[in-house]
């Protein structure tokens, strides 16, 4: 496979394929299938959702993880877009290693033509695009100049923000997938083994985007990671709204969670303001 340099830091023309001809696409019609069509999973998706709100939530997770697929997909510098390839990975792999989980779930045998369509497509997804994604990686990481940090450091309170952030998403998501009937119990609403799993994937690649973040340690380098991030906070706090009659508020992390999504919401969004200062 050949590649081509646009500039010493710059985005490669195979990294730029890969966010606008299949990332993009992929993330723009998820979102579609699960939160538009939330309570119409068993004919418009892989799997049907016991839960709307499960659906939902997956599909706010697909398109705000948009906001930053177009900016990195417009940037001019890796550095740009190096803060989204851990949480894509995350979130990629696990949703492949949940499907051949949990593959008798899946619409293999539904009688709707296009259900099977989209079941097998899912399946040709999660089995390719982790590789594809992980290919984009290396092939930018090797790069000259790849790795030159930025020189606009997050605030101390900002920082410290984004490491409690992913502490917490990362351990939900993590005990969601290892664990989910366990974890279910305490979980604000119910989830079945496969949807924790799913849910687990977006928390947990929401905690491996804030550690970059900590990691990367500047305001411009990680604004479209933020993007994301304030997105993800926004969309899901209006799944919640929606479908509130489906969480239980007396369970352990009903509070939590939405806690979570309110600081998440206001530490991404001062840093795209600080972004936004910074280049005027």
């Amino acid at each position: 496979m050949t590649d081509t340099k646009t500039d010493s830091q710059g985005l490669t023309l195979y990294s730029r394929i890969v966010l606008f001809g299949i990332v993009l696409p992929l993330l723009f019609i998820a979102g579609l299938q699960l939160f538009i069509l939330s309570e119409q999973t068993e004919t418009y998706f892989a799997w049907t959702f016991a839960s709307p709100l499960s659906a939902a939530f997956m599909g706010a997770g697909y398109w705000s993880a948009m906001f930053h697929a177009y900016s990195g997909a417009r940037a001019k510098a890796w550095a740009n877009v190096r803060t989204s390839m851990p949480a894509a990975l995350t979130a990629t792999t696990l949703l492949s290693v949940t499907t051949f989980f949990h593959l008798d779930k899946f619409h293999f045998d539904n009688p709707f033509f296009i259900t099977r369509f989209v079941t097998w497509v899912w399946i040709i997804v999660y089995v390719t695009v982790p590789f594809i994604l992980f290919a984009a990686w290396i092939i930018q990481a090797r790069l000259p100049g790849a790795n030159i940090k930025g020189r606009h450091p997050l605030r101390a309170w900002m920082r410290g923000g984004f490491a409690i952030l992913a502490v917490f998403a990362l351990l939900c998501g993590l005990g969601l997938f290892i664990a989910p009937t366990a974890i279910s119990a305490i979980w604000p609403w119910d989830v079945t083994p496969l949807a924790a799993r799913a849910i687990s994937s977006w928390l947990s690649a929401f905690g491996m985007a804030c550690a970059a973040l900590t990691f990367e340690n500047d305001i411009k380098n990680g604004a479209g990671t933020a993007s994301s991030l304030f997105a993800f906070c926004i969309l899901e706090l209006i799944v919640l709204a929606r479908y509130s009659s489906a969480i239980d508020w007396g369970k352990p992390l009903s509070i939590a969670f939405t806690l979570f999504l309110v600081l998440g919401m206001l530490i991404s969004g001062a840093n795209l303001l600080a972004n936004r200062i910074l280049s005027k």
